[in-house]
């Protein structure tokens, strides 16, 4: 279903449900149908769509545009009001997203935890030069960083296509993230990940509903009840997460970690760059009021820069 122009200001109803934007891929989905749950009882549709992202599978992502290919078709039916939002993982979002949109609501976090897919109950256990697959430049830097004999091989697609690359025997292991797992109730054997030795990638676990930015009853109406979902705990984690990642690059180029817990009103993060090979790596944590998110994801990306020796220590 998709809108017509004329239907930007109209009430939401049945005959025109607020329309969420999604990739089409089985996982985007499953989260996109959580989102349509959580805003019951209002009429809501899905829009699928399948971006460049999804379709070519052959490169690096970071060489066919970044991870920004997964949202900007989504951002451009969402600004041409095709649809009334759209439903991210919030881990794809790239640190700028397009203007004349927000980002109406983070929801509470899945698991914000990799995990290893296979055989093997933990990287320690792989064997000496066993080809581990990933598409992620920041998991293969890690691989690579604890690992330094492991093979890592891109691995690209869906979460069913990666499977079935692994017991194909194409790989020794896989990793892959466990919200997706989690989503999709898939109960292959698996291992979860210490963050102490594969920290998350910014706003891993995390969804997020953009919408366009409010201008008109429609809107406005969309934006409110998209807000109501926010978790306020995952919008505070996530802020110092993407405020470091922006500070730092905020590409897909440059292998970057950033984990934020938040407790008894105080954020903590642990942040992570390294060299695409993993042979160097800077790591640093601080602390702050949950009100001052922002300006804690800069500081430990100051912290972290400084560490590194500047910039041109960033792919």
């Amino acid at each position: 279903m998709i809108q017509d122009s004329k239907t930007v200001d109209i009430a939401i109803s049945a005959d025109h449900p607020l329309l969420l934007a999604s990739r089409a891929s089985a996982l985007a989905l499953a989260q996109t149908k959580h989102v349509q749950a959580r805003l019951a009882p209002l009429e809501t549709d899905i829009l699928a769509l399948t971006t460049k992202g999804d379709q070519v599978l052959d490169r690096p992502l970071a060489d066919v545009g970044g991870k920004g290919l997964f949202i900007k078709e989504l951002e451009h039916h969402l600004l041409a009001a095709d649809c009334d939002a759209a439903v991210h993982s919030m881990k794809d979002m790239e640190t700028h997203f397009a203007d004349g949109t927000v980002v109406a609501a983070v929801l509470p976090r899945e698991d914000r935890r990799d995990a290893l897919v296979g055989p093997y109950a933990a990287l320690d256990d792989l064997p000496d030069g066993a080809v581990v697959g990933t598409s992620s430049v920041r998991r293969a830097a890690l691989l690579r960083h604890h690992r330094p004999d492991l093979q890592i091989k891109l691995l690209r697609g869906n979460i069913n296509t990666r499977m079935a690359k692994l017991e194909a025997g194409d790989y020794d292991a896989i990793i892959l993230a466990m919200a997706g797992l989690r989503r999709l109730s898939i109960e292959m054997t698996h291992a979860p990940l210490d963050p102490a030795i594969m920290p998350p990638s910014a706003a891993q676990g995390a969804l997020a509903i953009q919408t366009r930015a409010p201008a008109g009853a429609r809107a406005e109406a969309v934006h409110q009840a998209c807000a109501a979902l926010n978790c306020p705990q995952a919008w505070d984690e996530v802020t110092a997460e993407r405020a470091l990642l922006r500070h730092l690059d905020g590409s897909c180029h440059t292998p970057i970690a950033a984990n934020a817990t938040l407790q008894n009103g105080t954020l903590h993060l642990d942040g992570m760059v390294l060299s695409a090979d993993g042979s160097e790596a800077h790591r640093g944590s601080l602390s702050a009021p949950r009100a001052e998110a922002e300006q804690l994801g800069i500081a430990l990306a100051v912290q972290l820069l400084e560490a590194a020796g500047g910039r041109d220590f960033l792919a």
